[in-house]
């Protein structure tokens, strides 16, 4: 079949974007063409994108398939799409691909993850953060009985907290700022607790996972650790540079500062393959307490107003999605 004509949201200069037409390519024979039913937006990471915050030097490992543009701008971005297959042998199947924000979309088959009866199409969306999640439990390399805490209460900080619970037994004390967010978070069972980042009790803990984004919530994570503490860093700072304090209890506690990133698999679970990690993925997407952290999808044409006000800033539910209903 031919390529259907698209819509997708664009990133037409720093700080503010529009809907408007994307071309697709015509499929070939490995290609599905599918229809939108959610794609997920990962704050944090999208917000650097639309801010223009991508260095030069990072543009080949963030882009993405079916992306337009350039991270100079104007751009077509996104990378967490849930759609329908329009036709052929598995018309109907829904599957999620990595792909920018359109109403369409033509994708090689390959790229396509089959997603089970279970899992709804707003919850399917959180698996690129899932993933990311799922990583950073295993670059934690956590032993039975340790002390975890967990800052940040985004969508990774909270999903890795959900990570680590599923896959180790460990409940971490999340630090979080913001109040709204923390209210939310006290509301989710793999949590030990909720706390503001200034009653984080420092050196009390043997591993801290980090998700801010900032150099406060870093240097936080670094002195919540104790003796031979481990930090595993999940934040992306863009071009932006990070100024920390290492000469209190850093050099002499014998610290480690460790970066995980969900392009390379945790050491440990390189043998097995992404399709190994994929499986365990999609097994922890069943699970229906994660639809807590989803709010009703924002409608695909008022994705400029919402993304205008994620570039300035403003609260956002943890993990948003966009509906094309």
């Amino acid at each position: 079949m031919p390529a259907p004509d698209t819509n997708g949201y664009w990133i037409d200069a720093p700080g503010r974007g529009l809907v408007r037409t994307a071309k697709l390519r015509a499929p070939g024979a490995g290609d599905l063409v599918l229809r939108a039913q959610c794609t997920g937006i990962s704050p944090g990471t999208e917000r650097m994108v639309g801010l223009g915050r991508v260095p030069a030097t990072m543009d080949a490992t963030m882009a993405v398939p079916g992306m337009q543009g350039s991270f100079g701008l104007p751009l077509l971005y996104g990378y967490s799409f849930v759609g329908h297959i329009l036709e052929g042998a598995r018309a109907g199947e829904r599957v999620f691909t990595m792909h920018p924000h359109t109403t369409h979309a033509v994708v090689a088959a390959a790229a396509c993850v089959p997603l089970p009866a279970d899992v709804p199409d707003a919850r399917a969306t959180l698996f690129p953060n899932l993933e990311t999640a799922v990583n950073a439990a295993w670059d934690a390399e956590i032993v039975e009985g340790e002390a975890v805490a967990v800052v940040g209460g985004g969508a990774v900080g909270l999903l890795t907290a959900f990570a680590l619970a599923s896959l180790t037994g460990v409940k971490v004390t999340l630090a979080e700022a913001d109040p709204a967010r923390r209210a939310l978070a006290a509301r989710l069972p793999w949590l030990a607790g909720v706390v503001a980042p200034d009653d984080l009790p420092r050196g009390a803990f043997a591993c801290a996972l980090h998700a801010t984004g900032s150099e406060a919530g870093l240097q936080l994570a670094i002195d919540a650790v104790g003796f031979e503490g481990r930090v595993v860093d999940l934040s992306w700072y863009g071009d932006r540079a990070v100024s920390l304090r290492l000469g209190a209890t850093f050099h002499h506690q014998r610290k480690t500062l460790r970066a995980s990133q969900v392009g390379s698999l945790a050491r440990s679970h390189r043998p097995a393959g992404r399709a190994a990690r994929t499986a365990i993925v999609l097994q922890l997407l069943g699970d229906v307490r994660l639809d807590t952290l989803l709010a009703a999808p924002v409608p695909f044409a008022a994705t400029p107003v919402f993304f205008a006000s994620l570039y300035r800033g403003e609260p956002t539910t943890p993990c948003p999605v966009v509906g094309y209903g």
